[in-house]
């Protein structure tokens, strides 16, 4: 998918004998992950990984902003929670950080405690199981309430 000597996006090559689960145009949501540390991510909900990812792509595409980006897929991400933390660009240049900080986008408990939203991470297919554009919506936790002046 990142070429280390041409620093090229390409493909992932396509797993032999998996048949998606997902389609093109499917979307699903995720929310902002925070580790102790104050690292952020993006959290997918167990039941969206296992239809929308394989175990046999360590890595897929991400479009962040009209961007492709690779975002590796660790041992971790199969784990709980399943988390991806970076994203990086042609140049490795990580794109999440720059994505999480122009949305001021917060994981769940921070953000009702101080906005009073939740922030929406929202995947959509490209290439199941290897693109995705993720774009960001925002839910009032109730109707009304959050609004300030």
């Amino acid at each position: 998918m990142f070429c280390p000597s041409c620093h090229v996006l390409t493909y992932p090559p396509r797993a032999a004998g998996t048949t998606p689960t997902s389609a093109t145009g499917d979307t699903f949501d995720c929310t902002i992950w925070q580790g102790p540390n104050r690292s952020r991510g993006i959290e997918v909900p167990p039941s969206e990984r296992e239809k929308f990812f394989s175990k046999k792509h360590d890595m897929v595409v991400l479009h962040i902003e009209g961007k492709r980006t690779v975002a590796p897929l660790g041992q971790q991400f199969w784990k709980k929670p399943a988390v991806i933390k970076k994203s990086l660009d042609d140049s490795g240049r990580d794109q999440l950080i720059k994505f999480f900080e122009k949305h001021h986008l917060l994981p769940p408990q921070q953000s009702i405690k101080e906005k009073g939203i939740v922030d929406t991470i929202v995947f959509e297919v490209i290439t199941p199981m290897e693109e995705f554009k993720i774009s960001v919506t925002e839910r009032q936790e109730e109707q009304g309430k959050g609004e300030r002046d």
